[in-house]
């Protein structure tokens, strides 16, 4: 059954008074899309954690954008859609690949001609035919809804479109994937690219700011097996060692120290009491302290603010 009476009549009521009944009811209807999500939230982020991962790669050709709504259809459970995307996706990536091959004229073969010719040319090998071969078919049977895809059940179409999902990334990772030796500067760059896509009407996959910070936590940890996190189940952290001053901001009441034993700095806020002391023991840059420092530990499992419990300025020998 298909129940499709999402809006009411609006002619019954005056001209006038119409939008008001609008609004009242875009409301009502968000409230009921944040219960259907609140109940399949559960569920939505299983399914993400099914997903393998790329990690990174610049280019943002057609098929990528594809391949990250699929992923997303994935996530929200509709199956039928994420194969279709995957297959138009991937015959997209063969135009991408025979066009940078200079064979232009196998844009307009079928993409069954087409992933026979690059196996001829040596374009892709025996495994990567084989794949995206097994793709089309799948996307084939669903896009022409054949008797023989009608008779497959859900977990069925789950399972076949979290393969040709995976299998599909797997390959570009492979083929297209970054293939330099990643460092700090550059990992910096990709992140201040992802950082001024997140207001770009065309990203789809940075949801938010926090997801920013979330992703950076993630890579640091896959690239440079950096664990900038704290246990599960800890709320707060306490260290307490040898810094030297690196900088004291009044305006912005902060100041940043540098850790004597492994060189780390950290930015404290500082309270108003933070300040005085500050300023009666006359502490500048450079300046070597014994502090007691202490931060609260976020929903990413990382330090959040950086709070000064205690501080005393030190003679150097």
């Amino acid at each position: 059954m298909y129940f499709d009476f999402n809006k009411f009549n609006y002619k019954l009521v005056q001209t006038n008074e119409q939008m008001a009944y609008i609004q009242r009811d875009k409301k009502a209807y968000s409230e009921i899309v944040k219960k259907w999500l609140d109940n399949n939230l559960d569920e939505i982020i299983e399914r993400k954690w099914e997903i393998e991962e790329i990690l990174f790669f610049d280019d943002n050709s057609d098929f990528v954008k594809l391949l990250k709504e699929a992923e997303a259809l994935y996530e929200f459970g509709f199956y039928t859609s994420c194969i279709a995307l995957i297959g138009i996706s991937v015959e997209d990536f063969t135009k991408y690949l025979v066009t940078k091959a200079g064979k232009n004229e196998w844009q307009s073969e079928t993409q069954y001609n087409r992933l026979s010719l690059m196996l001829e040319a040596k374009l892709i090998s025996k495994n990567s035919y084989s794949l995206m071969n097994d793709i089309r078919k799948i996307r084939n049977d669903c896009l022409h809804y054949n008797d023989n895809f009608k008779k497959k059940d859900n977990m069925i179409l789950k399972r076949e479109a979290l393969s040709v999902m995976n299998s599909f990334k797997s390959l570009l990772k492979i083929s297209i994937g970054f293939k330099e030796e990643m460092t700090l500067d550059i990992f910096d760059d990709i992140a201040n690219k992802a950082i001024d896509e997140i207001n770009d009407s065309e990203n789809k996959y940075v949801k938010n700011f926090e997801d920013m910070i979330f992703k950076q936590r993630n890579a640091l940890s896959q690239l440079f097996n950096l664990d900038i996190t704290v246990k599960p189940g800890t709320d707060l952290v306490s260290r307490e060692s040898f810094y030297i001053i690196e900088a004291i901001d009044f305006s912005f009441m902060e100041i940043t120290l540098i850790d004597t034993a492994n060189g780390f700095p950290v930015i404290i806020d500082l309270s108003e009491k933070n300040i005085v002391q500050i300023k009666e023991m006359e502490l500048v840059k450079n300046s070597l302290v014994y502090a007691a420092v202490t931060s609260t530990v976020d929903e990413f499992g990382q330090t959040a603010a950086w709070t000064l419990t205690r501080i005393k300025k030190l003679t150097r020998c």
